[in-house]
């Protein structure tokens, strides 16, 4: 059991709004609210109108209208880099939610564990069901594949995916959703946070890797969140257009076929996982012979 002597330590969240469905951004602040310990909440509201002020004053959340929306990543560096203090912060998306002593696991955790940079919990939809989070690094075979060739994109997703991983063990993942992070402020500030050319999508992808330069990006499978995730970039002809444009965006940035460090961490990470699950399998067999 990990050490929960979490007292000390100076939490903070931000969420990042864009004309949210107020019912659904409700049972986020609640969750945030109703943590077992003190969480210091900011929402970085980029949509046109104050309408959520009320919603995020009522639950003690300091709200921040930024209509000129730059972006998703962007708006959680203004949290991370002008509002908070240097210690552990939360990346929430605004369709999160969560029991009151998950944050405390998350930063029990990480003060247990200083070399983490980054922590991520096991992610699932409201009805209970897996989420497929945890990543390798993509090529842009794996990226254009899911939008316009979905036969080879289910191949290919075995291993993207991890698809033959458990999510039942603590891990090193080369790419972690940004929908639910805990980062090391310090880390986050010292690489420069989010990337603010990624307007949306990837910019988590390219936040995992710079991360890993300078600690472990960490699967907590003990702490669970569920989200509801509606995939907007696939019912959405403008967002697809988004994630196309940050795509590419991505690989100019870190190559598109010659990309070393890619291919480094994701066979490393394969093969740390696949010894993790080996070990564990052994053990169970040592368990159900010895009784």
């Amino acid at each position: 059991m990990e050490n929960q002597n979490i007292s000390n330590t100076k939490v903070s969240a931000s969420i990042v709004t864009y004309q949210n469905n107020i019912d659904i951004l409700r049972s986020t602040l609640a969750s945030v609210q109703g943590a077992d310990m003190a969480v210091d909440l900011f929402v970085i509201d980029n949509s046109p109108t104050t309408e959520l002020q009320g919603l995020c004053e009522e639950f003690n959340a300091s709200y921040f209208h930024n209509p000129q929306n730059p972006g998703f990543g962007a708006s959680h560096n203004l949290a991370v880099f002008e509002l908070t203090e240097p210690n552990i912060h939360l990346i929430i998306n605004p369709d999160i939610t969560f029991d009151g002593n998950t944050i405390s696991q998350l930063v029990g955790f990480m003060n247990d564990h200083p070399e983490v940079a980054c922590l991520v919990p096991k992610v699932v939809y409201p009805d209970g069901s897996l989420q497929r989070l945890c990543k390798l690094l993509p090529s842009p075979i794996n990226l254009f594949s899911r939008r316009f060739a979905s036969a080879l994109a289910e191949r290919l997703d075995e291993d993207y995916e991890l698809r033959w991983f458990g999510y039942d063990q603590i891990v090193d993942i080369p790419y972690v959703s940004g929908c639910f992070m805990a980062v090391r402020t310090e880390v986050f500030r010292k690489i420069g946070g989010f990337d603010q050319r990624f307007f949306m999508y990837l910019e988590d992808t390219d936040l995992s890797r710079r991360l890993a330069q300078h600690g472990r990006v960490v699967f907590y499978p003990d702490a669970v969140v569920k989200h509801t995730f509606a995939k907007q970039s696939y019912k959405n002809r403008r967002l697809l257009f988004a994630h196309i444009k940050s795509a590419i965006q991505y690989f100019n940035k870190w190559g598109w076929f010659f990309d070393s460090e890619r291919h480094h961490r994701n066979r490393e990470a394969v093969a740390k996982i696949r010894a993790a699950m080996l070990k564990t399998k052994q053990d169970n067999h040592s368990t159900e012979l010895n009784t």
